[in-house]
C-alpha cells in the first residue's frame, strides 16, 4: 500500500503532463493555402492594364490540391491550378513551364502567372 500511492501519483503525473502538452500554433502562416491576402495586384491583357495597391486577393480550394484565386477588382480570376505543399507553411504551384507561378510562404503570397496573353503579378501580399 505504501508503494501504491507514490506509483499512482507518478503515473497520474506522467499522463497529465503528456496529455496536456502545449500544441503550438506559431501564427507563421501554417493555416493552409486557402485564405485572404492584401497586396499589390498587377494585371495586363490586350485591352486592360491594372496596377493597384492594397487589394484583396482570395485563394480558395476547389477540390483536393486544386485552387482558384479571386481578385475582386475587375481583374479576371485565376482558376484550376494545382498547389503542392512543400513544408508546413509553403505551397508552390506545379507548373513546369515557369509561366504559372503561385507561391505561398508563411503569410506571404506571390504570383507571376501568364496564360493566353494575360499576365497577373502579385508581390508581397500578406495574409489577413
Amino acid at each position: 500500500m505504501k508503494l501504491f500511492i507514490p506509483l499512482a501519483a507518478l503515473s497520474l503525473s506522467i499522463i497529465l503532463i503528456t496529455s496536456c502538452a502545449k500544441k503550438d500554433n506559431t501564427g507563421d502562416g501554417s493555416a493552409g493555402a486557402s485564405g485572404s491576402f492584401i497586396g499589390r495586384v498587377q494585371y495586363q491583357d490586350n485591352s486592360l492594364d491594372v496596377d493597384r495597391d492594397n487589394r484583396l486577393i482570395r485563394v480558395l480550394q476547389v477540390s483536393g490540391n486544386t485552387y482558384k484565386i479571386e481578385f475582386y477588382t475587375g481583374i479576371p480570376n485565376i482558376t484550376d491550378f494545382v498547389l503542392n505543399k512543400t513544408n508546413d507553411s509553403t505551397w508552390v504551384s506545379s507548373d513546369t513551364t515557369g509561366l504559372k507561378n503561385v507561391t505561398i510562404e508563411g503569410k506571404m503570397l506571390s504570383i507571376n502567372y501568364q496564360s493566353n496573353s494575360q499576365s497577373w503579378n502579385v508581390t508581397d501580399a500578406v495574409r489577413k
